[in-house]
């Protein structure tokens, strides 16, 4: 493929712009690059190379890109030339029916991001429990503020054991106090969690919890390890949190909470929530929304941008879609083939491998090993997926470099595609072996 005016752009967005992007997971060695068109299932590069999209904008993209129908619904829900700081009819609807796939949430407020959702629910555990500090999931990201962007993908040789994993910044230019706070926990290890929780339930106000691991590629929980929270959390006065940025209507149409019958006290929501469009919800009980309510509460849950008007637009256009042609379970349908054809295709090459997935996420592992959390994760084979990615990259798969990362298909990715999807992981992994024998 010509990278020609790609690495001219990066040249020049250099000057303006750091590393060339506006956000660092987007950039690649040996530099990005620069997209300027998206269609259903494909998207197509500056240069004029056509790939098959296999990030869609990190699971947000679900119906595909460029959909004409949700395109269509769009104007019609943006003819009111209101954009946002005002309350309309519109966004009761949207909070209405998005409380109509969300079951188990009593009531819902819209924000911007996962990470404002996110600050929203821990300055509410805060006021409701009295207490200050949180518990997070080693190896998950719950968005970049200090007291949650800590032990998120980090090194093992610095983690601690795992019965008591370290605190550690996620990046530089945390506020160290505010990371020592903030206590980890491993996934799926409910023996380790209680008695962590159980010493430090003084001071811990929420436990946050992707209640299955996307950010680092796709490891479930087991259902026993969220009832068995459900009831530690209840018993010491911790608010139970799930983070479903990425679970949302992609692990089922109610979240992961409505797939494990788990019932948290907040959870956060976007991505796939308004296709693309930027929107995050934070839902849960009533009870515990009287913190922020105007007259009854005194938290403060404030945003020009909150329930912004072409967001929800995006997002009511999505949710009718999402019903009407029955996205989740075709979705399903097609990650199922897809997770089949790679395992078909593993055993062909003699490779060890697995691809762990739900409702269009999916993940490629190089190991033979079950996965239950990060440390598992973080331990198979980085080199094998590197030389797959980059073979993949190469037909004209788009993908991430990051063997700790998440991959996604959409409603667009047809039979078709996913043929097509198979050929390249078929030639890719044969060629994977064959390097591999040459090293």
């Amino acid at each position: 493929m010509s990278m020609t005016k790609s690495k001219e752009l990066f040249e020049k967005a250099n000057v303006f712009v750091p590393g060339g992007v506006h956000s660092n997971s987007r950039f690649r060695n040996p530099h990005p690059i620069y997209f300027q068109k998206g269609d259903g299932a494909f998207i197509e590069d500056i240069d004029g190379n056509t790939y098959i999209d296999c990030v869609m904008g990190n699971g947000s993209i679900i119906l595909g890109h460029n959909d004409s129908d949700f395109n269509e619904r769009m104007t019609t829900y943006c003819s009111s030339g209101i954009v946002t700081g005002l309350e309309t009819e519109l966004s009761i609807k949207a909070a209405q029916k998005f409380l109509s796939f969300v079951t188990t949430a009593e009531q819902v407020r819209f924000t911007n991001t996962g990470t404002e959702a996110i600050m929203h629910a821990m300055m509410m555990a805060r006021v409701s429990t009295g207490k200050t500090d949180i518990a997070v999931i080693e190896g998950a990201y719950n968005g970049w503020h200090d007291a949650v962007f800590v032990s998120t993908w980090p090194d093992l040789t610095q983690a601690g054991g795992s019965s008591s994993p370290r605190s550690l910044p996620g990046s530089p230019g945390l506020i160290q106090e505010t990371v020592q706070s903030t206590l980890v926990l491993p996934f799926n290890d409910l023996e380790t969690a209680e008695r962590l929780l159980t010493q430090n339930q003084h001071r811990i106000s929420a436990l946050i919890i992707e209640p299955t691991m996307i950010d680092i590629g796709y490891i479930p929980a087991k259902k026993e390890y969220l009832t068995g929270l459900r009831m530690i959390c209840d018993n010491l006065n911790i608010l139970l949190i799930f983070d479903e940025l990425l679970t949302g209507f992609r692990v089922s149409p109610g979240g992961a909470q409505g797939y494990y019958g788990v019932i948290p006290d907040l959870s956060t929501f976007g991505k796939a929530i308004s296709n693309g469009y930027m929107l995050a919800a934070l839902a849960g009980k009533a009870d515990i929304f009287k913190t922020v309510t105007p007259g009854i509460g005194n938290c403060s849950f404030v945003g020009t941008y909150n329930g912004h008007q072409i967001s929800l637009a995006a997002s009511m256009s999505f949710m009718e879609l999402y019903e009407e042609k029955q996205v989740f379970k075709i979705l399903q349908q097609r990650t199922e083939k897809l997770i089949s054809e790679f395992k078909r295709l593993g055993e062909k090459h003699g490779v060890a491998t697995k691809i762990q997935g739900r409702g269009g996420h999916f993940q490629w592992y190089f190991t033979d090993q079950e996965l239950n959390n990060y440390r598992d994760a973080a331990s198979t084979n980085k080199e094998e997926y590197v030389a797959f990615h980059t073979k993949l990259s190469e037909k004209g798969v788009y993908c991430s470099p990051n063997y700790l990362l998440h991959h996604a298909i959409s409603f667009a990715h047809n039979d078709q595609v996913l043929n097509q999807l198979t050929t390249y992981m078929d030639e890719s992994l044969k060629q994977t072996v064959e390097v591999n024998a040459r090293s």
